[in-house]
């Protein structure tokens, strides 16, 4: 997912899906060719010069969990295919335990804001290793896991003929979360609209008494 943005941008995907091919490192060798020197063709010399800024970048992005997976590896095509057979069964098992988590998720203690954010990156992970979800079933999943307090808006909610994206979950989620709690702490009144209180008739016949 990182790496195809890069590739298409600057022009080298062919590297990436396999269209631009290595040429053969001898031919078209001459005399009088600038590369007769070094014993190798310009169009090798440009292809293994291109390959090896692709393979920097993608050496560069790689965790040192996995980095010692390719080390070995002298061509970014090379690099790729490694590191698709080593991890092809860590990504099955990663979706496995994202499905879990998400058939899991609860809202407990977390604010709506901290809730929709783990929902999310649960739903973004999914898509990254190629097991994307719904937005009806991500809608589910969250519904699933909120507070009893949102189970009325829940209700309505269901309702709508298309699933919320995002932005429109977290605002309408937001607002009641805000409007709950307002309910049950009320805004403290300012002082000065508080009514002032008005000595009783008796009181102040008895302090003029004293006074005399």
């Amino acid at each position: 997912m990182q790496m195809k943005p890069y590739l298409i941008g600057q022009g080298v995907f062919s590297f990436f899906d396999g269209l631009t091919m290595c040429p053969s490192p001898h031919s078209d060798v001459s005399a009088t060719s600038p590369a007769f020197s070094s014993g190798f063709s310009p169009a090798f010399l440009t292809w293994k010069q291109q390959d090896q800024l692709i393979l920097s970048a993608l050496l560069s992005s790689l965790s040192t969990d996995v980095l010692h997976l390719v080390v070995d590896c002298p061509t970014f095509a090379s690099v790729w295919s490694t590191l698709e057979r080593a991890l092809a069964s860590s990504s099955n098992f990663r979706i496995m335990q994202l499905y879990g988590c998400l058939q899991d998720l609860r809202q407990g203690d977390d604010t709506v804001t901290a809730y929709l954010k783990k929902a999310k990156g649960l739903f973004d992970e999914l898509a990254a290793v190629g097991c994307p979800i719904s937005l009806t079933d991500f809608n589910l999943y969250v519904f699933r896991g909120l507070c009893n307090e949102f189970h009325d808006l829940v209700t309505s909610l269901s309702t709508k003929s298309d699933p919320l994206p995002y932005s429109e979950l977290h605002s309408h989620l937001s607002i009641h979360e805000f409007l709950h709690k307002s309910s049950l702490h009320p805004l403290p009144m300012a002082a000065s609209l508080l009514p002032t209180p008005v000595q009783s008739p008796c009181l102040r016949c008895l302090t003029f008494f004293f006074w005399f």
